[in-house]
């Protein structure tokens, strides 16, 4: 098992394999990138202080670096093979420094958004990007950071 890990679940099963990997997990940096939407997609099932980032950690051995990625990019943009930012929200700041350098890798921008309490914030992020999607805009479109 590499030093990060994806974790690549549906929100509702997240913990649960966790839980099951248990120490195998310990020291990795673990990357989750659910979005936990309603059944419309209208919404998300956490709260603040409790994203799906959040439950993880709370189960995650001890040394295991949560970090909450990729949720806000669509996988066609990915797919484009195209330079996209790509917002992270974690704690420890040399996970997050390995994580930075393993998304630049990916010529990807990496844009920290701050600890792990960020990570609900991006979770509604995915919900913002849906609706600018639904409403015109489409699948292919990927939110970006600039400085002006």
């Amino acid at each position: 098992m590499g030093d990060i890990v994806i974790l690549a679940v549906l929100h509702a099963g997240a913990v649960a394999v966790v839980t099951h990997y248990g120490e195998a997990l310990a020291g990795k940096i673990l990357v989750d990138i659910s979005n936990p939407f309603n059944a419309d997609a209208s919404g998300i099932v956490t709260t603040a202080g409790n994203s799906v980032a959040q439950q993880i950690a709370a189960v995650a051995p001890e040394g295991t670096h949560v970090v909450k990625a990729f949720n806000t990019i669509f996988g066609g943009v990915i797919g484009q093979d195209k330079p996209v930012d790509a917002f992270f929200a974690g704690d420890g700041v040399e996970a997050k420094e390995r994580f930075g350098a393993f998304l630049e890798s990916l010529d990807m921008r990496p844009r920290d958004t701050g600890g792990l309490d960020m990570a609900y914030a991006l979770e509604w992020t995915g919900i913002l990007l849906m609706g600018v999607a639904r409403n015109g805009l489409g699948f292919h479109v990927a939110l970006g950071a600039e400085v002006l």
